[in-house]
């Protein structure tokens, strides 16, 4: 299994190297093999991670600089970033604004352990259970971990990868050079339907069709293969009977 790759966000000297601390003897107790990047601030992260959105969980402390926690979080969701966020802070002010970005926990100082650890196994649980269920878009020399659930569809443009997402409530686009016909395998083995040729459509973004269109959950209408509706409606019909 890879590296459960971690990332921790916090200005403040002593508490970054108590997480960091933290989270290593968590490693270590659970027999799991895991990475832990410091960063000293939100604008940091951003600097040095550039667009690398590998971590499979991310350690905010709300309360840095002149970008907070959150703010960054909502800048990774815009990029595409898919991996778990938990939220830390002195004050419970922030709450609701963190689980509008998806946020698996929120734990106030001063951190306790036990409430880490039990975090971190159920972060690390589901990383467990998804670990193959994501695209690997590697960009010279960054990569970035993308759910296949939270893309809406790719598409062949020119010599390029158009690819269309959403994460949680934000919606982000990845454009990169490449053949189509590289990735669309693995696409289709993901519950993606080819509505025409060069354009790949995941049938759990799909809101309603008819025998021209099909409309997806970020409201954009897409122009149906003539022939293909039936296809289609069948995928579509047998998709939801195997969720149910």
């Amino acid at each position: 299994m890879a590296n459960f790759r971690i990332a921790v966000c916090e200005d403040d000297v002593p508490s970054r190297e108590f997480e960091t601390k933290l989270i290593n003897l968590w490693a270590e107790e659970s027999g799991i093999a895991a990475h832990t990047d410091p960063y000293t601030s939100a604008e940091n992260f951003l600097f040095e991670s550039e667009d690398r959105l590998e971590y499979d969980l991310l350690i905010l402390d709300i309360q840095m600089g002149k970008m907070n926690g959150v703010e960054l979080a909502r800048t990774l969701r815009r990029r595409g970033f898919g991996g778990a966020l938990v939220f830390l802070t002195g004050v419970k002010d922030f709450a609701i604004e963190g689980y509008e970005v998806g946020a698996v926990r929120y734990l106030l100082k001063p951190l306790k352990e036990q409430e880490l650890f039990k975090t971190l196994s159920l972060v690390y649980t589901d990383f467990s259970k998804h670990e193959k269920e994501v695209f690997l878009l590697q960009s010279g020399n960054d990569v970035s971990k993308i759910p296949y659930e939270n893309i809406i569809y790719i598409e062949a443009r020119g010599h390029y990868v158009h690819l269309c997402g959403k994460n949680k409530a934000q919606l982000f686009e990845k454009e990169w050079k490449g053949s189509f016909s590289s990735v669309s395998e693995d696409f289709e083995k993901h519950k993606f339907f080819c509505l025409r040729r060069g354009l790949l459509v995941n049938l759990e973004h799909v809101s309603k069709i008819n025998r021209t269109d099909c409309l997806l959950d970020n409201d954009e209408t897409i122009p149906i293969a003539r022939g293909k509706y039936q296809e289609l409606n069948e995928a579509f019909i047998n998709y939801y009977r195997k969720e149910d």
